[in-house]
Order: structure tokens, then sequence, then C-alpha cells
């Protein structure tokens, strides 16, 4: 897939980070109705002001605690090849990975936690030259674009990215659990990676990497793929990272096609990770949210 730069990665301290646990305190009828139409084809689920509860007991990162929040709009699905590629063509934008001229892709066929730097991956060849093509995907979630790029395009669009506590109010829909179904992990349900290792994936889930946008049952208010498909970054950090430098991190909040039980388990609602603002991976994606 591309002429490849060899490097393995320990990811924790760019993709994974804390565990999260918490619930909302909303119950999904009291959410406005049905998706209505946004700016470039986002369709949009209004999110109600109120109190919710958020963090887990006695976590040193994320506390349980309540979390006030205004009344914003968020998309029910993460933002598309298709949509990314109207805003690059709207503005000519070039993303972090076209100008380092590499970004970071692993397959099917390689080692636990096993990530390579590929030369020409980019958005438009997430896997590099010789891998899939975004012109071809035009419904699935647009990959290699940094939290720095992501956060471009919701200012093009007037939207931002959601509050870590605004995506797990979202995402968990009214939800205790761990997941927006219950507390049984059903790999139907979500596009994770099936199989005891990265040398084979098992398909259980119908993909092998990105699945199309609401591929799967949406949650209770009505967004899609909170789960799994690929991490979604978040702009603000936890109060543990606030001692360091907020212009280098960026959170990710559901897990990726990637993540599997032996190795990144965030495909939940609990658990938020970190990666470099500019830094760009194939499981790596964002969705937007409105404040009106």
């Amino acid at each position: 897939m591309g002429e490849v730069i060899s490097l393995r990665v320990a990811l924790p301290s760019w993709c994974f980070g804390v565990m999260l646990a918490g619930c909302a305190s909303l119950p999904a009828e009291r959410v406005a109705g049905p998706p209505q139409p946004g700016p470039n084809q986002h369709r949009l689920i209004s999110v109600p002001a109120g109190t919710y509860l958020v963090g887990a007991v006695h976590h040193p990162v994320n506390p349980r605690r309540n979390a006030r929040l205004k009344r914003f709009r968020i998309a029910d699905a993460e933002t598309t090849n298709e949509q990314f590629a109207r805003f690059v063509e709207a503005t000519g934008y070039v993303t972090d990975a076209e100008r380092h001229g590499h970004g970071l892709v692993s397959s099917e066929g390689m080692l636990d936690w096993a990530w390579n730097n590929a030369r020409g991956a980019d958005w438009r060849a997430p896997f590099g030259p010789d891998g899939p093509k975004a012109r071809d995907l035009p419904d699935h979630p647009v990959t290699q674009i940094s939290g720095a790029d992501a956060a471009a395009y919701c200012k093009w669009i007037g939207g931002r990215l959601p509050k870590l506590d605004e995506w797990e109010v979202a995402a968990r829909s009214g939800s205790l659990a761990r997941w927006p179904w219950g507390n049984q992990f059903d790999p139907g349900r979500a596009n994770v990676w099936n199989g005891t290792d990265h040398r084979h994936n098992t398909r259980e889930d119908g993909w092998v990497y990105t699945a199309p946008v609401r591929s799967y049952a949406p949650n209770a208010w009505g967004l899609y793929d909170v789960i799994g498909n690929v991490f979604e970054y978040c702009s603000d950090l936890p109060p543990h990272y606030q001692s360091v430098d907020a212009t280098r991190l960026i959170c990710g909040r559901g897990g990726s096609w990637w993540c599997s039980a032996g190795t990144c388990d965030f495909f939940n609602l609990e658990e938020i990770g970190t990666m470099d603002r500019h830094g760009s991976l194939a499981n790596q994606g964002f969705r937007v949210v409105f404040d009106n």
C-alpha cells in the first residue's frame, strides 16, 4: 500500500488514554424529534440543555460529576469523504498528512500495535497510493485527517468539534450501560476489529476497515457509529491534562475499526484517547456540532 517507512508505534500515548465511565441523566424521549437537515448534507440531532451525569466513580482522571450543558446540535454520523471533499474543493485546504507526505497505516496481517508510516497516505488515499481511494468510498468516514484538519472543516461549515461531555451525553442517549445497547458487547452492532489479533479479521461485523456511515442501528437518540468505525475528535482535554500543552494534544472517543479487546479496547462509551493534534491515522475521524 504505497512506499512505507518502517515504524512500530506504541499507540497509547497517541491515540488512547484514560477510562471515563458515565451516564446521561436525560431520558431518550426528551430529545427533540428526528434529525433535521444541516449544512453540507449533515443530519443534526438536537440535544436539550440540561444537567447530565458523566465520569466514573473514583476515577483519578475523570471523576463522576454533573455536567451542565447548553443546547447543541450534533451530526448523526461521522463526516464522510464526500463531505470533506466538498470542503477541500471550496477552500483549497491542504491537510497535515498532505503537507507531511505520509500518514500512519495499519492493515490486516500486521502484528498487534504495529503501524507503518506510509508515504502518500492522506485523506484521498488513507492506506497509501496503492490502497482504496476516498473517491470510491464517498459514504465512508473521512480519515487520515488530523485534529487540526477536523477543526478547520468545522469552522468552514459554521460549527465546531464536540466537547468531551457533549460527545458522551449524545453517544449515551440516556443509557447507563457500557454500550448504547447494554452491558454485553455485540459484534454485529459496531465496526471494530474481530479476531484474536490483527493478523486476521474474522469479519463478524461485516467490515475489516471503515464501513459506510449509518451501517449499524443508531442509539436511542438517533446517532450512528458512536462505537467503532473511527475515533471521533473532541475539542477539549480532561482536567488531568490541563497542565500539558493543549495546542499539542487532542482527544478522541468511541474506538475504531482497528480497536480490539487485545489491543485498544476503547470501543465503548467510557474511555478517552489522546493523540498529537497534527497526527494523521487511518482510523481517526470526527463529527460536527453546532451551538444552535
